[in-house]
């Protein structure tokens, strides 16, 4: 849908299994269980509604979306990154609710046209509904999805980091204070709603509220540490960790030769020139280890070089490096000044810097 694949956590199916098994425990016959079941999956499509909510609001500020992910607890919309500014965050992160609030919208006519004065509104309203609420009915599962989805828009507005309410509050802190600073403060009221929610699970013998506890917090933690590491690699830059000495190979090197450099254990990745000091490609070191698995060290570098690379400049970020690193598999890229080859960056220097900035940083 919209070119953005929703795929099926393998745990959902322990949904379906647990829905059979309260429907059993209650003393329902099958056609409740299937209206349970109906319920369910009727939810789960509002849930992937509100998922293309965030989507596609991103994609209007130029932010794709890899998939959605849907398990027993809920749905991820994994964004390729986060918005830009701290306005389209907000945006974005609403935009889940708000979907989940339209839906409540069209389904309260219908309940009025279906069921009229069965549903009191003002302090009765919840109990009108619950008692509309028949699982062997089709059409009784209607209140239950305007419950659920009223429940969903307000759980998800909860100021619980990474949840939406979170990162709504997040991104009003960020305009104030920068987004490394407002992710801190968000991902401790998210560490702070985590336990509240496991302690009131264990309390209430209610397991899947502990659980939800336990990925809030879980993901209020790793959300820092993310930010905090693309605000590292935004802050530094090529010049900071390229390396001007490295050992050129050639098309008619031998891979042994190869492979002694690496045994050396100072280099892993090399670029590869012709005899005329032309740069023709990359040869990565898992390229080596396949030479050695084949016993054919006698071979030509020709043979196993990669021609995919990029040049990069020493004014370039590093989070932009390892972007495409990470996006195209590249061990090693070579750095220009001008039109000048100057040195090398590879994966092995980039992860070294990032250990030594945190032991500088405790």
């Amino acid at each position: 849908m919209f070119g953005i694949p929703v795929k099926l956590h393998w745990s959902f199916s322990l949904l379906i299994v647990y829905v059979i098994y309260a429907g059993y425990s209650n003393g329902f016959e099958w056609g409740g269980i299937a209206g349970m079941s109906l319920f369910v999956l009727g939810l789960f499509f509002c849930v992937v509604l509100h998922e293309f909510g965030h989507a596609l609001t991103a994609r209007k500020y130029g932010v794709e979306t890899r998939d959605i992910i849907l398990s027993p607890i809920g749905g991820i919309a994994r964004l390729e990154k986060l918005p830009e500014k701290p306005i389209q965050e907000f945006y974005v992160a609403i935009a889940g609710p708000l979907v989940n609030l339209a839906i409540v919208i069209i389904i309260i006519p219908v309940l009025l046209l279906i069921f009229g004065n069965d549903i009191e509104w003002g302090k009765g309203f919840i109990s009108s509904i619950l008692n509309l609420i028949d699982f062997n009915n089709p059409i009784n599962i209607l209140p239950f999805l305007l419950l659920g989805n009223i429940m969903l828009a307000g759980f998800n507005l909860l100021p619980a980091f990474p949840m939406d309410g979170g990162r709504i509050f997040r991104s009003l802190l960020s305009i104030r204070m920068g987004r490394l600073r407002a992710t801190r403060i968000a991902s401790y009221f998210g560490n702070f709603f985590g336990i509240l929610m496991i302690v009131y699970g264990f309390y209430e013998y209610h397991i899947i509220t502990s659980l939800i506890g336990v990925f809030i917090f879980l993901l209020a933690t790793h959300e820092y540490r993310m930010v905090k590491l693309e605000t590292l690699l935004k802050n530094n830059f090529v010049r900071d960790i390229f390396r001007e000495q490295f050992t050129p190979l050639y098309l008619d090197s031998r891979m042994g030769e190869a492979e002694d450099l690496l045994r050396r254990d100072y280099e892993q990745n090399f670029l590869v020139f012709d005899r005329d000091q032309q740069l023709k490609g990359v040869l990565h070191e898992m390229f080596i280890i396949e030479a050695v698995r084949k016993n054919d060290l006698d071979g030509p570098v020709a043979e196993y070089l990669s021609s995919r690379y990029e040049p990069i400049r020493k004014e370039d970020t590093l989070d932009k490096i390892v972007k495409k690193m990470q996006q195209f598999g590249y061990s090693i890229l070579p750095v220009y000044e001008e039109e000048q080859l100057i040195g090398v960056v590879d994966i092995s220097m980039v992860n070294s810097f990032l250990r030594h900035q945190k032991k500088v940083k405790g």
